[in-house]
Order: structure tokens, then sequence, then C-alpha cells
């Protein structure tokens, strides 16, 4: 059955029809249809454009499924492409140490940090760790991220590790969002390792990530790369180890230092360097030079009160930019995208433009699931949010609210 939206004033699609990341000036081109239709059909969109075009295939449509978006801006469902929303229990307190001049590091060598989460998710069941999650993605697709990647990370050794994954594989299967899995057993250094962390790097490769490339638990691999966690050398070890397992590559890199994490990430194919605030020119022309995606996360920036990564010059350079919340319980706990989009405008100088087509496009590209969503064209999954503005820059203008109105994921309004 087709169904129409009707009465759009501006509709952003952000397409790419190459299906390559979007660079340099394509940042700026969202690809606007002023009074525009779309007409969806099995969860896909059929046809769109301008109203005129398409008013006969309106009228053939019952009037129950045509829905008068009443002169408002349409865009694509945001791209959430680096999260860790799977967790147990928040962690305000450190927040509040964070804000007497406690650093990451230091929070984390005083046992909290993710070893905190670790040990939240460790005494928690099932259940209350699925409620809770839920919870997060109810909102975050609220806010229009109707794609979701979720890491684990949280577990630490190989039996939480692959329930953190089981976990999100259950998430994904009760198809409410388009949601991919990311295996992140290298996050931190558990206690008992601290002395010896090439074993636990022996463990994740040797034991863990056979364990989840043969039962298929997760679609990417990723390693927090940082000073103080995982070197250069064992990243690669442990890619490689990902790599014969069939997985793709993410990374976060250059958060705090930049210990050549970037470049190898970039040379191993990996789909995203995430982070990048301490990247150095060397690691921007890594990047520039490759098809990952520069993966960037200002609310994280804005949480540990750090300058952001420059975005500029990596856009300048012809780098390929999304943007991600990286809802996590320490570092940034948000579920909102229109807030990054605001917080990419405002502190990293991008333009509306730039923002909606990293949120939402090459996010796609980050995850390698462009051909199906990211953008509003023909053939694609009609992931579609109406927001309560008639110009899609409402997105980072209006910010601390909600500025989606309503909601559609694979043809289905859900609010």
């Amino acid at each position: 059955m087709k169904s129409a939206l009707t009465g759009i004033k501006q509709l952003a699609t952000c397409a790419n029809q190459d299906l390559q990341p979007k660079r340099g000036l394509e940042l700026r081109d969202v690809g606007v249809i002023e009074n525009a239709t779309i007409v969806v059909e099995n969860g896909r969109i059929l046809t769109l454009g301008s109203a005129s075009s398409l008013s006969k295939m309106v009228a053939e449509i019952p009037n129950e499924n045509i829905y008068d978006i009443g002169g408002k801006a349409v865009v694509p469902g945001f791209v959430d492409s680096h999260t860790h929303t799977l967790f147990a229990g928040t962690r305000e307190r450190e927040f509040a140490m964070r804000c007497e001049g406690k650093s990451y590091m230091e929070i984390l060598n005083a046992g909290g940090g993710i070893l905190n989460s670790s040990k939240m998710f460790a005494e928690a069941d099932d259940k209350s760790i699925l409620r809770q999650t839920r919870d997060r993605l109810r909102r975050m697709l609220e806010h229009g991220s109707t794609t979701v990647e979720i890491k684990s990370g949280y577990g630490l050794d190989t039996d939480q590790e692959i329930r953190a994954l089981r976990l999100i594989t259950e998430l994904r299967d009760e198809n409410k969002q388009n949601i991919f899995r990311t295996f992140l057993g290298a996050h931190a250094i558990p206690p008992d390792y601290k002395k010896s962390p090439d074993d636990f790097v022996r463990l994740v490769c040797n034991e863990m990530l056979p364990i989840v490339g043969s039962k298929g638990l997760a679609d990417y691999c990723d390693v927090f790369c940082e000073a103080g966690v995982f070197d250069a050398i064992q990243t690669e070890q442990i890619f490689q180890a990902a790599v014969d397992q069939g997985l793709r590559l993410r990374l976060h890199s250059d958060e705090i230092e930049a210990i050549g994490g970037t470049e190898i990430g970039c040379a191993m194919g990996a789909m995203s360097v995430d982070h990048l605030v301490a990247i150095t020119d060397q690691g921007i022309e890594a990047v520039a030079k490759s098809r990952t995606i520069a993966n960037l996360l200002p609310g994280t920036a804005y949480s540990l009160m750090k300058s952001p990564a420059p975005a500029r010059k990596l856009i300048e350079a012809g780098a390929a930019v999304a943007l991600s919340t990286d809802c996590n319980p320490g570092s940034c706990y948000t579920e909102s995208m229109p807030m990054i989009i605001s917080l990419a405008c405002l502190t990293m100088n991008m333009s509306p433009e730039e923002a909606l087509n990293a949120a939402t496009f090459n996010g796609a590209c980050a995850l390698g699931d462009q051909e199906n969503v990211g953008s509003l064209e023909r053939g694609k999954v009609a992931d579609i949010l109406v927001l309560d503005g008639s110009d899609y820059r409402i997105l980072p203008y209006h910010f601390g609210v909600n500025p989606v109105k309503r909601v559609m994921r694979a043809g289905q309004w859900i609010n």
C-alpha cells in the first residue's frame, strides 16, 4: 500500500547518487527540494520530488494514507555511528569530579571510568540492562536517530563481552531501529592485566574474537588506541585478528594523545577513525587520502571541557566527516543527535549543511549502509524526520530542546 507525505515546505534529501562519502564542497549540498512530496511503499521510498510533479500519483492514494506535513521541513533519519548505549548504571559522581578539574585519565586510574561501568555491568542482570538500553534507544529514536551503532566494551572478559554482544543482537532483532554491533573488547586494560597488557591483547585475539566471529555476534571490531590503554602495535594485532574473523574495523583514536592509531586505521581500511581531538597534520593527511571516515564526537569534547576535533582542517584537507553522539555513561551521556549537530556548528565551525550531511549520509557511509539509509532517495528505507520548523537549519539553531516533531521508521510513524 502506498502512502504520501505532502505539504513539505522544504525537503533536504542529503542525496549522493554515487554512494561515496561527501567531501569538501559536497558537504555543503543537502539537496533541497522546495514544496515537496514523498511517496512511500512497503517501507521504502517509491519516489519523491516537487508536489506538482507528483500530484497525479498522490490523487490515486486513499486519503487515510496521505499525511499533510503542514509546511514543515523534512530530513533523513539520523545515523548515529558511534555509541556505547548498552550499559548498566550511570556515573554522576565522576561528572562532579570532572567539574572539579579531574582529567579523564585521572578518573580512569582511580578505578572510575570504563572500569566502574564494567563492574556495574557485571553486577546487573540482563533484564535490567535491556530495560535501561531500550529507554535510551527510545529517546534516540524520538530525537531522530533511526540507525544506531552500539559497542560492547563494558565486559572486559570473554563471558561478559559475549553477553554484551548477545544483548545488542537481541535489541537489533526487535527491529525498532536499524542497529549495528561493534565488538570493543579492547576498551580498557582490566586490573588483573595491568602488569601484563600484552596477555590481555592475546586474550582478545585468541579467545574473544574467534568466538565473536564464529557466532556472528558483531559487524565490526573497535579498539581504544590511546596512551595508557592500547598502543599502536597492540591495535594492529587486534585489527589483524578481527579481519581474520571477517569483521570490519573502526577505531577510537587521537582522543587524548596522538600515538599513531589514526594512521594504522586508515592503512588497514577502517570504516572510521573516531574522536580525533588530538589528531596531527600527518593524521589529517592520512584520513584525507583514504576512504576512512573521520567520525567526530563534539559532545564528548564538550562534556570533557576540551577543545573539539579540528573539523575545518579535516574538511578543507578533503576528509569525509561524520558526526555521532558517543552516548556513554562517562564522557558523554546524551541521546540527542540534534544537540550534536548544534555543537558541530557552534564549537567546530561546521555549517548547518555540513553538519546535517555528516549526521546522515556520511554516518551511513561510516557503517557501510549508505545504499539503504542516510539520505532520502528512491529505493531507500523510508526513515524520515519531520522537523518543528519550516527550515532544516532549525536543527542547530534551536538547541536544548527536541526539534524533531515526528519520526517515520521504515515507513511507519513511531510518534
